[in-house]
């Protein structure tokens, strides 16, 4: 994004992108409690307030995130041990996620115990070599562009998080932790509405979204 702040703290409309992300899963009954896992070096108190301000009180815990995406989520489970039977994990970048995406991915949870969402992949992908000369055009219709939340058991994802830990594996999502282990995966069809605010230009897009809806 090249801000001086992480993108999450980013304002959109009238609050951080964090706050509308956080909105959706207090908005939804089937969420219990909320834990929000900060950038490191991020000041928790002023979060917390933030929280407060906005009304927020299902967020139970305001914790440190680790240098990486996997260290963060791991902190997050490790303060859920002994209270959840499932656990749903979201990019706080992602504001505009269906309330309804949501509670259809955690009714599904209850029937497979890793479920994502994502997106058919809709043009065309070419692999492309160190030299950014192209290999080959990839077969598209059985590629899908992941997105969050993803939902699991808890005991699974705690595990898979555990053995990733320690053979030294970092997946680029936590279903990948998941898929090393021999577990099916179940995916469900996202919403082009769920992008991930990582640019200038996706803010940009995500002002005007934001304005449409409202």
């Amino acid at each position: 994004m090249g801000a001086e702040e992480p993108k999450a703290f980013l304002p959109l409309g009238d609050r951080p992108i964090w706050v509308h992300t956080l909105q959706k899963f207090e908005d939804c009954p089937q969420v219990d409690e909320v834990l929000a896992l900060l950038p490191p070096g991020e000041e928790i108190a002023r979060a917390g307030e933030t929280v407060r301000r906005f009304g927020l009180t299902k967020v139970s815990h305001i914790l440190p995130g680790g240098e990486e995406r996997q260290d963060s989520v791991y902190r997050g489970l490790q303060a859920l041990r002994g209270k959840a039977d499932w656990v749903i994990i979201h990019d706080g970048v992602r504001p505009f996620v269906p309330l309804e995406l949501i509670q259809r991915v955690l009714s599904e949870t209850r029937r497979w115990k890793a479920v994502v969402v994502a997106l058919p992949a809709n043009e065309t992908v070419k692999e492309v070599s160190l030299e950014n000369e192209v290999v080959r055009t990839v077969d598209r219709r059985r590629l899908w562009i992941i997105q969050t939340p993803q939902s699991f058991e808890y005991p699974l994802i705690l595990r898979a998080h555990e053995e990733a830990r320690r053979e030294g594996f970092f997946g680029t999502d936590d279903a990948s932790l998941v898929e090393r282990l021999g577990i099916p995966v179940k995916i469900l069809h996202g919403s082009r509405f769920n992008f991930k605010i990582t640019t200038p230009e996706d803010l940009v897009l995500a002002e005007a979204l934001l304005k449409h809806l409202n």
